[in-house]
């Protein structure tokens, strides 16, 4: 059976005869090789006691700035899936052109004979006259201002709660981790 090896100065196991064992290194059984890795995976860390054995300990805590700025992330990533949930049907470049289609929209609703070549374009390809899909934009468009404003108003709302919980954070670190903890992004999109 191969012995096995533990270094506080690499913090790292090593098996006689298939690894270079450090000079510092002390020996443990199989038994605690297997209850250290057990211990780790139930997220405690392992570590060196004051003899350079090691121990599984529960990790420190996290620092409420290092909390705040995951749950910062978790805010805008959740965001971010809840925005890009709305765009799923349309590509990339057909994305790009919404401003432009908005645009000629908008500049053949306020003159009637206005330049549209991109809704032209898209109008003689779909079979459909340009005032009608002018106003398709537009109301599209409409709709997109009023679902994408919800979700964000709800990230800033998010945010808002963070930004009270740093401010906590002076006075009553543990009220703020649990104020962060309470934070959990769930966008709701209208129809």
């Amino acid at each position: 059976m191969q012995r096995t090896y533990y270094s506080p100065d690499t913090r790292g196991f090593y098996l006689e005869g298939l690894h270079a064992i450090p000079a510092n290194a002390v020996e443990i059984t199989a038994e605690e090789h297997r209850a250290l890795l057990d211990a780790q995976a139930q997220g405690k860390v392992i570590q060196p006691d004051a003899d350079g054995r090691p121990v599984a300990v529960v990790p420190p805590a996290a620092s409420v700035e290092s909390l705040i700025v995951a749950k910062r992330a978790e805010i805008r990533d959740a965001a971010d899936a809840a925005l890009a949930d709305l765009m799923a049907e349309y590509g990339v470049a057909e994305r790009a052109s919404w401003d432009q289609q908005a645009a000629e929209a908008d500049a053949l609703a306020g003159a009637p004979g206005a330049s549209t070549p991109l809704l032209s374009a898209i109008a003689t390809a779909r079979g459909m006259d340009v005032a009608t899909l002018a106003q398709r934009v537009r109301d599209n468009r409409v709709s997109w201002i009023a679902r994408s404003g919800q979700v964000i108003g709800q990230r800033l709302a998010y945010q808002d709660a963070l930004d009270a919980a740093k401010v906590l954070a002076e006075t009553d670190e543990a009220g703020a981790r649990t104020a962060i903890a309470a934070i959990v992004p769930a966008y709701t999109v209208p129809a």
